[in-house]
């Protein structure tokens, strides 16, 4: 890591923590750890996703682009590579280019007209079990040498406000339409 990264961590996750201390509303906690992660990985589009197992779900919590990626909107879980990778395993998924984002995406074309075609997946778990995921976007390689496991510790700072929402989700009804991930 860099030292002006290192410089910049205590800040970035002291500011987290304390979001989380008092018990700020879980909107003000997404946007401290998009601040954050903005500063550490840099992305175009970030967005915070709940996942219930159970309904294989996914809900997007917050976004930092509304006109794209609207808060409310329901991904249905498919079976693949992406899904036994974050969401089972709980790996924390690198794409590079637009074969990656096509590959996982099914709103791929909309995502590359913002100039997103690179991404970073950070699994949030809890009890050994994925709740959700942080997901940042950008150019094409951006993440590739991203730290891993600087990413899974921002991740983990998520897991008590994902938590509630991620418990909630098999209770909302069929929604009219619906995302494929």
């Amino acid at each position: 890591m860099e030292q002006p990264l290192l410089a910049l961590l205590p800040a970035a996750l002291g500011r987290i923590a304390l979001a989380l201390h008092e018990n700020r509303p879980p909107r003000l906690v997404w946007q401290e750890i998009e601040h954050a992660v903005t500063e550490v990985f840099g992305q175009s589009l970030f967005t915070v996703l709940a996942y219930d197992d159970a309904s294989s779900r996914l809900c997007r919590l917050h976004s930092n682009r509304l006109d794209i990626n609207p808060v409310g909107g329901i991904k249905r879980v498919t079976q693949s590579r992406w899904a036994d990778h974050v969401l089972t395993r709980g790996e924390v998924f690198i794409g590079s280019n637009r074969d990656d984002i096509r590959a996982v995406f099914s709103e791929f074309e909309v995502l590359w007209s913002i100039g997103c075609e690179s991404v970073l997946n950070i699994p949030v778990r809890r009890a050994g079990r994925t709740i959700g995921t942080l997901n940042l976007l950008g150019p094409a390689g951006r993440y590739d040498a991203a730290d891993t496991t600087l990413a899974l510790v921002f991740g983990q700072l998520a897991a008590g406000p994902l938590a509630a929402a991620s418990q909630s989700l098999g209770d909302l009804d069929e929604p009219a339409r619906m995302e494929q991930v």
